[in-house]
């Protein structure tokens, strides 16, 4: 295994891979390092073609005092369930608590099932200080995930066994700007994983979860910061287990290609903020300004086609 330093509690002024930093601290502490920093999660909001803007990502860093928080939801919910359950990357107390099935109605005292709406609900979600809300039902299809990604032959070989709590920083030479990247493990020398939650194992829906939710860019940043650190790297994999009715794992490397697009992305997307930083101006999505915008070649077609039909057959 690679390495790591133990981080002090103070901020950090060289690259290498650390070890110790609370997952809370390393997505928001703002003087963890010497300089801004960007990680796959927010560099996802930059490009258009992932559906975001400079805009975008610009309203979401943590470097804007006056950020639009995300919103949670209850896959995402799930998703940080299961990393913490099958990686034991951090205590699930500390983290989450498990959502009663009943709660007493405040007149009669009459047990009544769970109900977000209700007052004493609403009071026993503000009395958890913020942790991650799961119920009984998710922490059961977590069971049944665990056992299924338990009988894998990579998963019983140690793919998910190795380091964890390891956070990448290397410094861009160009702008200044820090990229992290916090890989679930380093299950080998070189063999890089990353535990992911989908609700299908359909390859055009894995496809697409590779794109939209930028993961090729992460498994670039991790190739990348391993190529600046003397570090090995083989391969950046994958480890998909489904969240759906039936419990599936499989593990699906990422190519040399999309890793090659990634680092591409990463290049353009530090040298963008860079630039908008300087500027003080951020655009908003692709600008259409300054020429016409098209009805798509499909669509035309079969408007045309209406004007072909007679209008009696229309009525008809």
């Amino acid at each position: 295994m690679t390495q790591a330093i133990q981080w002090d509690g103070g901020t950090i002024t060289e690259p290498g891979v650390y070890t110790g930093i609370p997952l809370e601290l390393y997505h928001n502490k703002l003087d963890l390092l010497d300089a801004p920093s960007v990680s796959k999660s927010s560099l996802k909001n930059l490009f258009p073609s992932l559906g975001g803007s400079p805009k975008a990502f610009w309203h979401q860093w943590a470097q804007n005092p006056n950020r639009i928080e995300p919103k949670t939801t209850t896959a995402l919910n799930l998703g940080k369930a299961v990393h913490a359950l099958l990686l034991g990357d951090e205590v699930f107390s500390d983290g989450f608590a498990v959502q009663p099935e009943t709660y007493p109605d405040a007149k009669s005292g009459e047990v009544k099932s769970w109900n977000n709406n209700a007052n004493y609900c609403k009071a026993w979600v503000q009395d958890q200080g913020g942790k991650v809300i799961v119920t009984n039902d998710q922490i059961e299809k977590i069971r049944r995930i665990a056992e299924d990604a338990a009988g894998h032959p990579l998963v019983q070989q140690g793919i998910l066994n190795g380091s964890v709590e390891r956070s990448l920083f290397i410094k861009d030479a160009a702008t200044g700007l820090w990229f992290k990247s916090r890989p679930d493990n380093e299950a080998l020398d070189g063999f890089w994983a990353d535990l992911k939650t989908t609700s299908s194992m359909d390859e055009r829906f894995i496809q697409r979860q590779l794109k939209d939710n930028g993961y090729f860019i992460q498994g670039a940043g991790v190739r990348m910061a391993c190529r600046e650190l003397g570090l090995p790297f083989e391969t950046f994999a994958n480890v998909y287990v489904c969240t759906g009715d039936t419990p599936d794992t499989q593990v699906i490397e990422l190519s040399e290609d999309d890793l090659d697009l990634g680092e591409a992305l990463i290049r353009h997307g530090l040298d963008t903020i860079h630039t908008c930083r300087k500027s003080g101006i951020w655009p908003g999505a692709r600008p259409y300004e300054g020429r016409p915008v098209r009805i798509n070649d499909y669509a035309r077609e079969v408007i045309e086609a209406d004007l072909k039909t007679p209008q009696l057959e229309q009525a008809a």
